[in-house]
């Protein structure tokens, strides 16, 4: 067949194959396009829920924190006429009265650690705090406002904490007040933080009143715990699918960005909202957990078949890859296959005309010298006996398996090596070749009929055909320590290269040499060599030594 037809036929079903592989890989790309649609999907609905968390969260600490400042702070009047100025703990007093405990109680928010009071413009500071013992759970106070012509309230804070507080309350009163008439402040300082809720006061002659509150840590970590606990936060969609913390991360920071309140961190977080600077200016970043989009979504995500797809294109892919080395082994044999033929019907049209042109010289009586005569008949079976190792070779080659079934005898390798060797050499005289045959033992193998014959003419047939001529093989018999047999063939030529020391002996392979040289042959001498030494358990390999030449060696394992 020709080279371009062969190429042709077999690169059909290659095109077809790799189309094949390209509609998986375009399935496998729309089934991860919809997977990111469908992600895409699953986001938006996530970052919609999250910001309505934001939102909602924000309004609810919102109104608690106006209805615990407003409860607080509501007796507070709005403008001022008569003398004298309620003291700062003037607020206490309009608190629930709890005749239990004897005390003022807030009904609707935390309970304020004092009350302050003072002048805007000016840094003197009232303050009251609670007079009531330990414990209870409500106010006490009888302790005046700190302004001229009073008496002073015990000390508390020390002056510089006085003027912190001054400055930073007259700062937050010159602000615009909610639309409640109030401002809080809130951040962190340290490891505690500083809450504040105030209202102004003015005066008919001109002075502005500033009374403000003041919470403690946990006063303000409860407000916001219970504002994210709050079973009214979320919408009913999403709330049945477990807690507020099983559905929610939420993160709550002052207007520095230091955190008042986490319940998870994250890098990306999905909503952030901001309140108005009159309830502290925080910020507040929610995130609905993404690995509850498939049950939050309405109908659920589809399922993806990313995996399947996957699997099925590793499994495209594979099967690809072993029709590719298949056709390739396939364009690869013919070609051996071809190239056997053509070997092969050469190395039998060499000695096949040689021996009909004897036989016709005889036939026609042509040659009357006997000498001649008698060489001429001393070609014709040099020819034979190459005809007959030929038929050998390939027969045992294409018999494979069932050579197995031969019966093992013993065999003395030195002898049966010796008459082998007495048998090739009118093969090897034409290239004025000799063979040294020498035996260090007489090891004697159970082997089957014919093993070491084929073994030895195949390598003294590559040693001569890859040697120069004039060269002197030589052949070495010894006994191996397990009682078995060492053949080794020793030629004088280029040698073997050390990366094709293994693949010479596949069938139909030849080294970089034979290219060199042009060395014809059916190229599986040395395949039914290797063949024939493992099926009786032996190995078989090639050495390279110097000066040039390559050594091919054989082992027949004992019984032992």
């Amino acid at each position: 067949m020709p080279r371009n037809a062969a190429r042709f036929r077999l690169s059909w079903p290659l095109l077809l194959l790799v189309g094949g592989l390209a509609c998986t890989v375009l399935a496998l790309v729309e089934t991860q396009r919809s997977a990111r649609s469908n992600q895409a999907v699953a986001d938006r609905a996530l970052v919609g829920y999250a910001n309505f968390a934001a939102w909602s969260y924000q309004e609810h600490f919102s109104e608690a924190l106006r209805v615990a400042v407003q409860e607080v702070l509501g007796s507070v009047n709005m403008f001022h006429m008569t003398m004298p100025i309620p003291p700062a703990g003037g607020p206490a007093h309009s608190l629930q009265w709890d005749a239990g405990c004897a005390c003022h109680v807030p009904r609707f928010g935390p309970l304020p650690t004092a009350f302050l009071g003072f002048k805007l413009g000016t840094d003197t500071l009232g303050v009251a705090y609670n007079e009531a013992p330990k414990g209870t759970p409500g106010w006490l106070v009888d302790v005046p406002m700190e302004m001229p012509g009073m008496p002073p309230v015990h000390p508390r804070l020390l002056p510089a904490q006085k003027r912190q507080v001054v400055e930073r309350l007259s700062s937050l009163a010159r602000e615009p007040l909610s639309r409640w008439g109030y401002q809080a402040f809130i951040t962190r300082d340290g490891d505690s933080t500083l809450a504040y809720a105030l209202t102004l006061m003015p005066t008919s002659w001109g002075d502005t009143i500033v009374y403000a509150v003041q919470y403690s840590t946990q006063a303000i970590d409860s407000m916001l715990a219970a504002a994210f606990d709050d079973r009214n936060l979320l919408p009913g969609a999403i709330a049945v699918k477990g807690s507020n913390r099983e559905i929610l991360a939420l993160d709550v920071r002052d207007a520095s960005d230091r955190v008042l309140f986490s319940t998870d961190s994250s890098d990306h977080w999905q909503s952030i909202a901001r309140m108005p600077r009159s309830y502290g200016g925080l910020s507040i970043r929610a995130q609905i957990r993404p690995e509850l989009a498939s049950g939050i979504v309405i109908g659920g995500l589809p399922r993806s078949h990313l995996p399947q797809v996957l699997a099925l294109l590793a499994l495209a892919t594979g099967l690809t890859a072993i029709a590719v080395v298949q056709l390739r082994r396939e364009a690869r044999f013919a070609r051996d296959r071809s190239a056997f033929v053509a070997s092969t019907s050469h190395e039998l049209r060499t000695p096949l005309t040689q021996i009909r042109l004897v036989i016709d010289m005889l036939r026609l009586d042509r040659e009357k010298d006997p000498v001649r005569r008698e060489a001429s008949l001393a070609l014709v079976d040099r020819e034979v006996t190459r005809l007959q190792h030929l038929v050998d070779s390939v027969l045992r080659f294409a018999r494979g398996e069932s050579s197995a079934e031969t019966a093992r005898e013993p065999v003395n390798v030195a002898t049966e090596v010796r008459t082998v060797v007495s048998e090739f050499q009118p093969l090897a005289d034409p290239k004025r070749v000799q063979i040294d045959v020498r035996a260090d033992a007489e090891p004697v193998v159970q082997l089957r009929g014919g093993a070491v014959r084929q073994v030895v003419l195949n390598l003294l047939d590559n040693a001569l055909k890859y040697g120069p001529a004039g060269q002197t093989i030589a052949v070495r018999v010894t006994a191996t320590p397990d009682g078995g047999a060492r053949i080794a063939v020793r030629d004088a030529g280029p040698g073997v290269a050390p990366g094709e020391r293994e693949r010479i002996w596949g069938a139909f392979e030849r080294g970089s040499a034979a290219e060199v040289r042009a060395a014809g042959g059916s190229g599986i001498g040395l395949t039914v060599v290797r063949e024939i030494v493992e099926r009786h358990g032996g190995r078989a390999w090639v050495e390279s030594h110097e000066p040039p030449g390559a050594t091919f060696v054989v082992e027949f394992p004992g019984s032992a």
